[in-house]
């Protein structure tokens, strides 16, 4: 499937392929800090799969749990979070699109939740999704 996205007000636009891309769920503090919530959702796709199409995007890095750095993109004029990416590609790398910026947002069913040990208390777990209690393992 193809995606189309951008941020709230306009300034950015992308576009990806997320064929056999799962959507999932990511309730790491890190994630309910930026997207001010108890989760966000996101699809990993290959870095070639993601393409910027209009506007420039601000970054800053962050070190993850694992000790990677991944560029995180948003827009500097209206905050909007787009994706996280890899500061280096290698193998396995991946962005991480915030599928909420989609176009097709209400089409995406997530299949997995991530970090399930942090997730808050009064969040029941989703139907039909895998629970993982950190980061799965690449298979």
């Amino acid at each position: 499937m193809n995606i189309t996205g951008g941020c709230f007000c306009g300034d950015l636009r992308y576009e990806a392929d997320i064929a056999d891309s799962p959507v999932g769920v990511c309730h790491c503090r890190d994630c309910q800090i930026f997207s001010g919530s108890a989760f966000r959702t996101s699809c990993a796709v290959a870095p070639e799969k993601f393409r910027l199409t209009q506007g420039e995007p601000k970054y800053f890095d962050k070190t993850s749990d694992s000790g990677k750095v991944r560029r995180m993109m948003f827009c500097g004029n209206c905050g909007t979070h787009l994706c996280s990416m890899p500061t280096v590609e290698e193998e396995g790398s991946f962005v991480s699109i915030r599928i909420a910026t989609a176009e097709q947002f209400a089409e995406l069913t997530p299949m997995a939740e991530l970090f399930c040990d942090s997730k808050v208390s009064w969040m029941p777990d989703l139907q039909n999704t895998f629970q993982f209690a950190g980061m799965p393992e690449a298979q």
